[in-house]
């Protein structure tokens, strides 16, 4: 048997090397998209010779894992093969180099003759600066201005004239320059344009770039006979995974709340995504699948540790006779201990939990995700929830009542952790996050503040009470909450207030009078659930004790 596998893995590595290389081009069918990681599905149609060929797959992502690569497909061929390559491309270069001697030839002598323009230029703008300042000097002169003194009017009269004939001689040749700069630099623009374009025409086909290295998946195939075929790959790659976020909307206290439960899909894998099916999946393929395993866990009797210290010769010869007999222990003592399992790390004890659910979500729309690493939006679906409205009020901080939704029933749509935008009546109040690892089972989401429930929260006067013998005092203080419903409708009010907790034994606090309200002994906390009818007042009181050193100011109640 050994002898017929080392025959078939010869004859298999012989085909190998006789193998006819294909390319082929593929597109991405389908992704499926994990919170970290995604897996590609790439397909492409291809003729088979009869043999064995070996097809590849250019310009796959560079973040792909080489383990992951799996190829099938349909047709009448075997695979036989499948692994994952990376290709260094080599530069032809010729002798004459990449580009036409032409294009090379056209850049000597832009280069040259923009080298003789700039010379050009400079040379008119010397003579330019000569002129101007001999100009200067004519005009300076105090002949021209009048204010020289002159023998006779004859001197006068042929200076002018000097001055005037060159002046003109002088703005003539000026002028003459300005239009040979303007055409010089118009030609300068437009050779330095042709050059900058030749330049990076040559530098795109420079032979000496530097080259990546191409990702290839190269899959070996074999067939009997010529055929038509359909080979198909997948692979995982990184750089990739989405996010789930939520838009939570109202539009009456009776209704549902509608839940759009959303993914931001991200990936920087190095290859789009272009008009692809999506499947989003919950599951963390970088997660380890090993099954966790105790091992037997010991107990023994401690033993400290040996401490080592220098000694003199004296002293380590007068503790040798006492050191034996302890010697001998700790070579029992090891000695037990080497029959014992190694210790384990607590490494080897640590598991990624999750406790959410598996969930794929096959998304029915093709969608384009390029590899920009920006998140696209991706609606997975909608739910309605039901829910129930009340309005919280807590008159201590603020005196406007907040609309709350208690919505049930989330927990079947099997949510992730993230943000949730909130929007109420068409306007949007704000966000809060979605968390279903702690929330209770009744979500509870403030919808914005409700300005048609008033309410006032009033301190009453305080009862002092003297003990005869000693100086302790005890007041008693007592508040009323007072509220209206202004709203055409009956409502259901939570109100909470407080009472303070003592944190010193000498001060003694008691609950006197809790109105009816839940007392939460632990925080202090009174909670009251009333519902109030269209226009009705509704009052709660309530009052406590302090019991304290008179002549000890208390810092607050």
């Amino acid at each position: 048997m050994k002898k017929l596998v080392i025959i078939a893995m010869c004859f298999f590595a012989c085909n190998v090397d006789a193998a006819t290389e294909k390319a082929v081009k593929s597109t991405v069918k389908n992704v499926t998209v994990f919170t970290q990681g995604a897996q590609v599905f790439r397909t492409s149609s291809v003729t088979l010779m009869p043999g064995i060929t070996e097809l590849v797959f250019n310009n796959v992502s560079p973040f792909i894992n080489p383990a992951s690569v799996q190829a099938g497909g349909k047709g009448n061929f075997v695979v036989l093969d499948v692994r994952h390559n990376v290709k260094y491309p080599e530069p032809k270069v010729q002798e004459t180099g990449i580009l036409p001697p032409a294009v090379l030839k056209d850049i000597k002598l832009l280069e040259d003759s923009l080298s003789d323009l700039n010379f050009d230029i400079d040379d008119v703008g010397e003579k330019m600066s000569t002129l101007q300042l001999e100009k200067d000097m004519i005009l300076k002169n105090k002949l021209s201005k009048g204010e020289g003194k002159s023998d006779s009017l004859p001197i006068l009269k042929q200076a002018m004239e000097f001055f005037r004939l060159k002046l003109n001689d002088i703005n003539s040749q000026m002028g003459k320059l300005k239009r040979d700069a303007k055409k010089y630099n118009g030609t300068l623009a437009r050779m330095q344009e042709r050059l900058n374009n030749l330049q990076a025409y040559k530098n795109s086909e420079d032979p000496e770039k530097k080259y990546e290295p191409v990702h290839q998946v190269v899959v070996n195939v074999s067939c009997d006979e010529a055929a038509t075929a359909n080979v198909d790959i997948s692979y995982m790659v990184s750089q990739a995974g989405w996010v789930p976020s939520y838009d939570l909307r109202s539009t009456t206290a009776l209704a549902p709340v509608q839940l759009t439960y959303k993914a931001n899909v991200y990936q920087s894998s190095g290859e789009d995504w272009n008009n692809v099916r999506l499947k989003l999946s919950t599951t963390n393929p970088n997660r380890t699948n090993i099954k966790p395993e105790l091992p037997p866990w010991y107990i023994n009797y401690y033993t400290a540790k040996p401490i080592y210290k220098y000694e003199g010769k004296a002293a380590r010869e007068k503790s040798s006779s006492n050191s034996i007999a302890g010697n001998n222990e700790m070579a029992d003592a090891r000695k037990d201990l080497d029959e014992m399992s190694p210790a384990q790390s607590a490494a080897a004890y640590s598991q990624l939990v999750e406790t959410m659910t598996n969930v794929e979500f096959d998304i029915k729309l093709d969608y384009d995700i390029p590899s920009d690493g920006i998140n696209h939006m991706v609606s997975i679906k909608k739910s309605d929830l039901p829910a129930t409205y009340a309005h919280y009020l807590v008159p201590k901080i603020d005196n406007e009542a907040f609309l709350l939704a208690r919505i049930t029933g989330w927990e079947d749509l099997n949510l992730l952790p993230g943000s949730a935008n909130v929007f109420y009546e068409g306007t949007y109040v704000g966000q809060t996050v979605i968390n279903p690892s702690v929330i209770n089972d009744t979500l509870e989401l403030a919808l914005g503040r409700d300005n048609g429930i008033t309410v006032t929260r009033s301190k009453l006067p305080v009862k002092e009470n003297n003990k005869l013998i000693g100086s302790e005092i005890t007041k008693t203080i007592a508040y009323e909450l007072r509220m209206k419903n202004n709203k055409g409708k009956t409502i259901n009010l939570m109100v909470e207030d407080q009472i303070p907790l003592s944190s010193n034994k000498e001060i003694k606090v008691a609950l006197k009078d809790k109105g009816k309200a839940e007392y939460n002994e632990q925080t202090g906390g009174l909670k009251w659930t009333v519902a109030v009818n269209s226009k009705e007042y509704k009052t709660l009181k309530f009052s406590y004790e302090v019991t304290y050193n008179k002549d000890m100011p208390l810092s607050l109640y």
